[in-house]
């Protein structure tokens, strides 16, 4: 999942269409989101 991340990240840096960037930017928070929900951080 984080090599999925880091690839849709690297993809917004060489992309100059706004509806491209914005999908990608949704498909990185879902990731995200997903990977909190697999691994939630330790509660203190």
């Amino acid at each position: 999942m984080d090599e999925k991340i880091a690839h849709y990240r690297s993809l917004r840096m060489r992309i100059t269409d706004q509806l491209t960037l914005d999908g990608l930017a949704l498909l990185i928070e879902q990731y995200e989101a997903e990977k909190r929900k697999l691994h939630p951080e330790p509660k203190e």
